[in-house]
Parts: structure tokens; sequence; C-alpha cells
């Protein structure tokens, strides 16, 4: 046996443990188990179960701290990412129904802004691509954009289309907005539609929101506030995440923001605040923005710093237990526009160059883009990658976004899509004991 390659020992105020990134289990040893573990590890991971007593042995066993070989744990994680992939009950579909915005941000990766919003005849289309998938038991729908509140009777049309085809289909179904445009009649077609949770970005306080987000003469700002003081009161049950955009410009403003967020909503519920880091990438950015933004140092840095200071957010949490990744590697999971081209991805959905076709009237994809398909679904795959196969955080990070790492590989890009874990798990496992501990002493 030999001591498993995603082990990290550490040792925090006063106690030892072992956290492990396969199994995603953290538990308590002894001082003598972790100078054992520490040491071993040190000697490339070779290890003799006489060192420790019995019932330690099992507990790192039934853990996956102990493995045959590397390979082997390699496997293990391979094929659970391969039944992800090729999970067929669920579809999940994103759909921009126009591409047009009111707003021209400077970090935005869509530059493929139109007017227009999408017809019933690519509503019909689409259903039946959907209806033809007949494994399908559950449906999950995003509503992205552009901004897809400008096109709110085209959500409702096709809702109503969908709901008249597959009525027995388990449906959720989500929207990325802006929040501008929200009205009482937004929000009874939202109820309608099942929408039960929304992102909303907000790019720092009133002035620095109010520069990027602009439209002369009007406080966008205090007007989105007073929209979510209406969804929130018309419909208190659907989730707000306020999607705090980052750079370097503005990060300094988020405890402030936070603040006057929490104070303006006091009391009520379903309304969160989380950070979004616009990291440095080679695509998509202006050069004069790019110099402004984090890298992966700085990002985990910040969200560290933040937690210490006071201001949780969800990248200070435990690694997430259920392996998933990106859908755009199980080919149920597309995305469309307006104008019917189908994509693998949401971010670059506009961009027809990304695009691995177009919807047909028969809900079939046509004009079919091998190259495309071929490079969004199998290329630049971490499970191929010799760097990613050694990585320790495999199994917490599955090899970051996908559309990030093509772009990499075959379009000479640099985008950094290593978790926020790398290089400081150790450091946000100490945020989960303290917490696990505090909330022990409250009971």
């Amino acid at each position: 046996m030999i001591l498993s390659h995603y082990n990290f020992p550490l040792e925090y105020d006063g106690g030892y443990y072992i956290y492990n990134a396969l199994s995603n289990a953290l538990i308590d040893i002894d001082q003598d188990t972790y100078s054992v573990l520490s040491s071993e590890k040190n000697q490339n991971g070779e290890f003799d179960p006489a060192k420790l007593d019995g019932e330690t042995v099992e507990a790192l066993r039934k853990n996956s701290m102990l493995t045959t070989s590397y390979e082997d744990e390699f496997l293990i994680y391979k094929s659970i990412i391969s039944r992800v992939r090729a999970e067929r009950d669920t579809m999940h579909i994103t759909i921009a129904p126009t591409m047009d915005c009111h707003f021209n941000c400077h970090y935005c990766f869509e530059k493929f802004k139109r007017p227009g919003n999408i017809s019933e005849e690519m509503m019909d289309r689409i259903i039946k691509f959907i209806s033809g998938k007949k494994e399908v038991k559950a449906l999950r729908l995003t509503w992205f954009g552009g901004e897809p509140l400008m096109a709110i009777h085209e959500i409702e049309t096709f809702y109503d289309k969908l709901k008249a085809h597959l009525s027995d289909i388990q449906f959720s179904s989500n929207i990325i907005t802006t929040a501008y445009d929200v009205t009482e009649e937004t929000v009874r077609i939202l109820k309608k539609v099942q929408i039960t949770s929304m992102q909303i970005t907000i790019d720092g306080m009133k002035e620095t929101h109010n520069k990027i987000k602009r439209i002369d003469g009007v406080d966008v700002f205090e007007q989105i506030i007073k929209n979510i003081e209406l969804l929130n009161d018309e419909y208190p049950e659907l989730h707000i995440v306020l999607r705090v955009n980052l750079t370097k410009a503005n990060a300094l403003e988020y405890p402030k923001l936070v603040d006057s967020i929490f104070e303006r909503f006091k009391g009520r519920k379903n309304i969160n605040p989380a950070p979004a880091f616009i990291l440095e990438k080679d695509i998509h950015i202006c050069n004069e923005c790019n110099t402004g933004l984090f890298n992966h140092k700085e990002r985990s840095a910040f969200i560290l710093d933040l937690y210490h200071h006071g201001y949780d957010s969800p990248y200070a949490r435990y690694p997430n237990k259920v392996m998933a990744e990106c859908a755009i590697r199980n080919d149920l999971a597309v995305a469309f526009d307006p104008r019917g081209y189908v994509y693998k991805c949401w971010e670059v959905i506009g961009d027809e160059s990304y695009a691995i076709g177009k919807i047909g009237d028969d809900g079939r994809i046509v004009e079919f883009n091998q190259l495309v398909y071929n490079r969004q679904m199998y290329g630049a795959d971490p499970l191929e990658d010799p760097v990613c196969r050694k990585c320790r955080y495999l199994p917490i990070c599955n090899g970051g976004c996908p559309i990030h790492r093509i772009q990499n590989k075959f379009e000479k890009c640099r985008n950094n899509y290593c978790s926020h874990y790398k290089g400081y798990l150790e450091e946000f496992l100490k945020i989960h004991i303290a917490r696990s501990k505090r909330d022990r002493s409250d009971k």
C-alpha cells in the first residue's frame, strides 16, 4: 500500500488532520499518526501499515487515503468523470432569447450584441430538438443573453410551447441578468415559467457601477436595487445571487458594497452577494483592461483576506463533495442563440465561429462543424493532460473551465483555469475546521 497522491495532512489550532481530494474526506488524527503520514509522504508515499494501529489504517483505507498505486486511484477518478460525461437522464439547455443589451461592459466576453429577439419558429425547432432526446427525464434551462429580460414575453411563449409538448418532464430553470428590465409583469412571468434562481451582475458601489453600466441620465445602480426589492416583495421564494464582478480597480469596494447591501436588504431572505473575479486572460478582454485583472494567486489571497476580515463568500467553503464538470463534455448540453446557432458553451454564445451548427426545421443540428465539435467535446481534456493527471487538486478542480482550456490549446491563449484552492487548500480547510468548531460550541 502507498499513501494517496491526493492526501493533504495539516496541523491547525492544536489538532491534526488529513484531507483527501478524491474521497473529499477530512478526518482527525493524532500527532503520532500525523508524524508518520507526513514523513512517509516525503518518502514517495511508501507506507508500512505496521507503523499505525489497525483502526487508524482502516479509517485511512475507507477514506481513500491508502491506495495500491497512483495510477489506480487516478482511474477511480477517471471512471467517475466518464460516467458524468455519459449521463443521459438530464439535459442542460441554455437559450439566449436575444443578444441585445442596454450596456457595453468593458470586461464582457460578448462582443456580438445585436438587436432582435428569438422567433416562434426558432422556439419550435428547439423544442423539437429537446423532444427528440427520448431518454431525458429532467431538463435544466438557463436563460442567458444579451439581456434575457429584454425578451421576457418570448421567454413566456417558449415556456407555454415547452409545457404543451413536454408536460411530464422534470423541469427547472434559472436566469442570468442585469435586472435592469424588472417590472411587475416581469415578476409575473418569472413565477409562471418556474425560474427559481437569478444571478444579477453588480459592478461595485453606485459610482463605479454606473460608469460600467451606463445610460445617460439614469441612476442604473439605484434602479437595479429597487428592482431587486420588487422581486423580493413579489416573489420572495426566488433565490437571488448578486454577482459582484471584481477587478483590481473596484475590488477594495467589495466590503463596503456588501455592508450596504446587507443594510439595504435587512430582514429580507434569499438575497446573497458573492464575488466574481475577472481573471487575466488573452481573449475577449481589451488590452487596456487586462492589466487590472486578477491572477490566480491574487484571487485566492483576496478571498482569504476577505474571510479573515469578516466577509464570507461561496469561495471560502469546503470543496464540493459532488464530482462534476462543465456540461460542455456531455453531448446533450447545448446553447442556442436567437438565430438558431448551436454552441457547447454559453461563454461564447453569439460568436458564430464557436458554433457547432444550426438548429434545423426538424430539430436536428444542420451545417454541422465537426472540427469545432471535436475540439469542444474532446479537445484539451484534463484526463489526457500529463500536468493535470499528476495534479493533487484534480478531483476538486476537474481541470477547470473547458472552453478556457480549449482556447489555450487551439488559440494560443493564456487563460488560468486552475482552482482557487490550488496552493491554498490547507488555508481553506482551516476555515472549515474553525467554522465546524464554532458550530459545535454554539449547540
